[in-house]
């Protein structure tokens, strides 16, 4: 989730569980810095390693056996912060509590998108994802920040609380949503004769009305746009095809190379999900869970091998390609989307 809301979910918490007679901007900002550390792991880079990112972002720094170093961390921090401002009183002892809280608010919120969060890490390394929030979503953030501004203005432990239900709700919204646009894609894939060995509904930005569908069917990926709104019927766009990664795709590189350690490690990031479209110069594998547009099938990151598009017969290379470009048809056709005036779409009841 974006920082924003990292911020106004951990200011609230604080605000929430502060110890009665405690210092309640001590705990506030204990949990609000405890909220906002996991993100820390944004710093871990290696100009060697160009996946360093992906390995490392929600990776331990993310899990929920490292909530008490980051309580304790946070609590101690704040506790010297108000004594050197010539506040002093204030325990590190008390603030343990909103510290650990804020932290917990972090993962949760985390684990609610599509990214992956390893929140039981050293014991699995498993990317959990519930699907059920977009990354950036003002109309989740924006009633959570106001009653929060509010909340800490009237020191009102009431009105932060509400903060946290509307934020809550929102979220058991997007898993409703979620489920009923997964169901309605299955049906839909039933009604067109196809069994998907794989499939996927991942939220697109800032609403829960529009969301990406992902299936694999007969080595080939396929996307989807499926417009979910309460008490109407569902709508599918079908959109872009594009074919599958497999180890004996053409254009991989050698085994043993750098090419094919970089491929392996993006493969162990993506979980599998990987398209590929092979070119004249290489190949290039993306995630195809993640795209701009949600029938677009082309993905926000991939791993390119091959020759310099400028010169075929030059040596191998293998970079990291990030794609977040849209233009002023992509909004267009995003709107559409959105409204349901789009003209690929198909009602399932």
């Amino acid at each position: 989730m974006d920082n924003l809301t990292h911020a106004a979910l951990g200011l609230s918490t604080g605000v929430v569980v502060a110890r009665k007679g405690g210092s309640l901007p001590a705990a506030a900002i204990a949990a609000f810095l405890a909220a906002e550390i996991p993100d820390i792991d944004v710093f871990i880079r290696s100009v060697d390693d160009p996946l360093s990112s992906f390995r490392w972002h929600r990776h331990f720094t993310h899990s929920f056996s490292f909530m008490p170093i980051w309580a304790m961390v946070c609590a101690g921090f704040t506790a010297w912060f108000f004594k050197w401002i010539n506040k002093p009183g204030v325990n590190w002892r008390e603030l343990v509590i909103p510290a650990l809280a804020g932290t917990l608010t972090h993962l949760l919120c985390d684990g609610c998108t599509s990214y992956g969060t390893m929140l039981l890490w050293p014991f699995n390394e498993i990317r959990y994802a519930w699907d059920c929030l977009p990354i950036v979503d003002i109309f989740a953030t924006l009633p959570l920040l106001i009653l929060t501004i509010i909340a800490l203005k009237k020191s009102s432990k009431k009105i932060a609380a509400i903060g946290l239900v509307w934020f809550c709700s929102y979220a058991g919204l997007g898993i409703y949503q979620h489920a009923r646009a997964e169901k309605s894609l299955r049906v839909w894939l039933t009604q067109q004769k196809i069994s998907p060995e794989r499939l996927a509904i991942k939220p697109t930005i800032s609403n829960l009305i529009l969301w990406r569908g992902v299936w694999l069917y007969e080595g080939q990926w396929q996307v989807a746009a499926v417009r979910v709104v309460p008490f109407t019927d569902t709508l599918i766009a079908p959109g872009e095809k594009q074919l599958a990664w497999t180890l004996t795709s053409a254009g991989n590189p050698p085994q043993g190379s750098e090419g094919e350690k970089m491929i392996s490690d993006f493969t162990y990031f993506t979980q599998g999900w990987n398209a590929c479209s092979i070119k004249e110069s290489g190949i290039l594998i993306g995630d195809i869970r993640f795209a701009m547009l949600p029938d677009s099938t082309r993905s926000l990151w991939s791993v390119y091998y091959g020759g310099n598009e400028a010169d075929h017969l030059g040596p191998q290379i293998t970079r990291l390609i990030m794609d977040r470009k849209i233009n002023e048809a992509d909004w267009t056709h995003l709107k559409n989307l959105l409204l349901g005036e789009d003209k690929n779409y198909q009602k399932v009841n």
